[in-house]
């Protein structure tokens, strides 16, 4: 299992967002921009459940902006990352939200949990893969595999 922070959700979603928006040139701006109304601030486990939007990006050739929901997040995520992702919004510092309302975005981060499913193999299945490591001459490819080889004995 992998945990990612705010930056590195931004990063992976920039690399994506370039992929699908190739005929931009300029590097994507990624803010929070939470749809407050489609919100709500579940207080015993501090984390907010999001209906509606909680990203915008836009590019500087661009005049609009663009929003992305939750679910739109985590399929970026899981394509680029090749696992299943699980992504969270929670509220950092809530008294200064209740102070000052125009502080909702500010406040907000996202965390990502990455569960990467590695296939369970069997003795027989190691073996082939072994084969395979010595037909293909890679010795650390080997070592690994022998290694797990024997933790299965």
């Amino acid at each position: 299992m992998k945990f990612l922070n705010q930056d590195d959700i931004f990063q992976i979603l920039k690399k994506s967002l370039k992929k699908h928006y190739g005929y931009f040139t300029s590097e994507p701006i990624i803010e929070i921009d939470v749809d407050v109304m489609a919100s709500n601030y579940d207080f015993i486990i501090r984390r907010l459940d999001i209906s509606g939007r909680i990203l915008s990006f836009k590019y500087k050739e661009e005049i609009l902006k663009r929003r992305l929901t939750l679910n739109e997040i985590k399929g970026m995520l899981e394509l680029e990352l090749g696992g299943k992702v699980d992504v969270a919004a929670y509220i950092n510092e809530i008294e200064q939200i209740e102070e000052n309302v125009n502080s909702y975005n500010n406040n907000i981060v996202l965390v990502a949990t990455v569960i990467q499913e590695v296939p369970e193999l069997d003795k027989e299945s190691i073996m082939c893969l072994i084969d395979m490591a010595i037909a293909m001459n890679d010795k650390e490819w080997f070592i690994e595999l022998s290694n797990t080889y024997k933790q299965l004995r």
